[in-house]
């Protein structure tokens, strides 16, 4: 989930900020912005107050966010994409954990 928070309220702008601490980027890199009023932009608005109302936990705005991610058609992709590389990355730890094994079986069988 990569998000860029452009709130309006500056406590509002601070408590995201720290809420989504990790998940922040620039928005040319993010996926969604969220705001506290409608922004005009290229990249998808979660709002608050009207996709997640007030007030909220850092968990309830995380799972408000998970939500979001997969109920928007223009952000589904996102998802099974970042499903797929896990998945090829697994695949690729185990073949290469395969192969050390064989090499100090080997190692050891001399």
């Amino acid at each position: 989930m990569k998000v860029t928070v452009k709130c309006v309220s500056p406590l509002l702008q601070e408590s995201l900020e720290r809420f989504l601490e990790g998940y922040l980027y620039d928005i040319d890199l993010s996926d969604l912005v969220i705001s506290d009023k409608d922004v005009i932009s290229e990249k998808v608005l979660f709002c608050i107050g009207r996709d997640i109302e007030v007030p909220f936990t850092r968990e309830m705005l995380l799972e408000a966010l998970e939500r979001f991610y997969r109920t928007n058609p223009r952000l589904v992709h996102i998802q099974n994409t970042k499903e797929t590389l896990e998945s090829m990355i697994e695949k690729l730890n185990k073949k290469h954990q395969e192969k050390i094994t064989r090499l100090i079986r080997s190692y050891h069988g001399r």
